[in-house]
């Protein structure tokens, strides 16, 4: 995409921004309405994800989980837009409320860093501008491919408090240094991994899956704890979830520990299944398996 598209986009986005929040939820709720009855990829990935995890559901519980998961993605994109364009004072009246706040405490009492994984489940983005406000923070991005997205995507991470790095060798050394400090930092567990990072295969939703290592890798490098979170997607905003996580995830085993960062995974996404990014290609080769089944 060139430079002008670029700034197109990201006015677009602004625009949308804009819109009243409870209008933009509103509108992004019939896109996704629309989204479900147009024929196109994340829908047919959202269907098959949802027949590999819950297949204890009826044919029509699985299809309504899948529209009402196109639903909650769309508010996704119209609350991303918003939260670009706003100062983090909008976004926080609009976190209603936080529920085991004192799991973080606990960690982050300890002085040894926090790593709080942060699944595609509700809206990252409000969690990862909330988490500033109550420690240090030195994250992880990968640059967007569109240059005005990137300076607006890592502004915005950035102004409440934040300290971005790429995920290269001098920002992998930064973060480190942070959390040996007694820092934090929010990693996204569930990203499938690139061709050159670490990974291995660890069940999710009982299927075997490429699960990502850099997670437990910081474990045995720093020594910090680690939790679970997300922004929850609620009526009049959202709420701000901490959870513990299971004791193997600091196993000296790799597949042990990541084993159970998938399980914990597992455990945020059964709290609010419609809000996890179904249309996420987690199960690549399974879900082209599950497709063959289906014709």
């Amino acid at each position: 995409m060139n430079i002008t598209r670029g700034r197109i986009f990201v006015t677009i986005l602004l625009l949308v921004g804009k819109l009243p929040f409870t209008l933009g939820r509103l509108l992004a709720r019939a896109v996704g309405k629309l989204y479900w009855l147009i024929p196109n990829r994340s829908r047919t990935t959202t269907i098959q994800n949802v027949e590999l995890c819950f297949p204890q559901l009826s044919s029509s519980e699985k299809m309504q989980l899948a529209k009402c998961s196109l639903q909650h993605t769309a508010m996704l994109g119209f609350e991303m837009a918003a939260i670009w364009h706003h100062p983090f004072s909008w976004v926080e009246k609009r976190i209603v409320a936080i529920e085991g706040k004192e799991i973080f405490d606990y960690a982050n009492h300890e002085g040894k860093g926090v790593i709080i994984l942060l699944p595609h489940i509700g809206n990252w983005e409000v969690f990862s501008q909330y988490l500033p406000t109550i420690t240090s923070v030195v994250g992880l991005y990968q640059p967007a491919s569109i240059p005005e997205l990137e300076v607006l995507i890592k502004a915005s991470r950035q102004k409440s408090g934040a300290i971005m790095v790429p995920t290269n060798t001098r920002g992998v050394a930064k973060l480190l240094k942070h959390l040996k400090a007694g820092g934090t930092t929010g990693v996204l567990p569930d990203q499938v991994p690139t061709r050159n990072s670490g990974w291995v295969d660890a069940p999710f939703f009982n299927h075997s899956v490429k699960t990502m290592t850099l997670v437990s890798q910081l474990v045995q490098r720093t020594g910090s704890a680690v939790i679970g979170a997300y922004a929850q997607r609620v009526p009049k905003g959202f709420t701000i979830v901490f959870q513990k996580v299971h004791e193997n995830i600091y196993s000296e085993n790799l597949v042990t520990s990541v084993t159970a960062v998938n399980s914990l995974v597992e455990d945020l996404v059964r709290r609010s299944p419609e809000q996890y990014q179904w249309e996420y290609k987690r199960f690549r080769n399974k879900a082209k398996r599950v497709k063959k089944e289906q014709l």
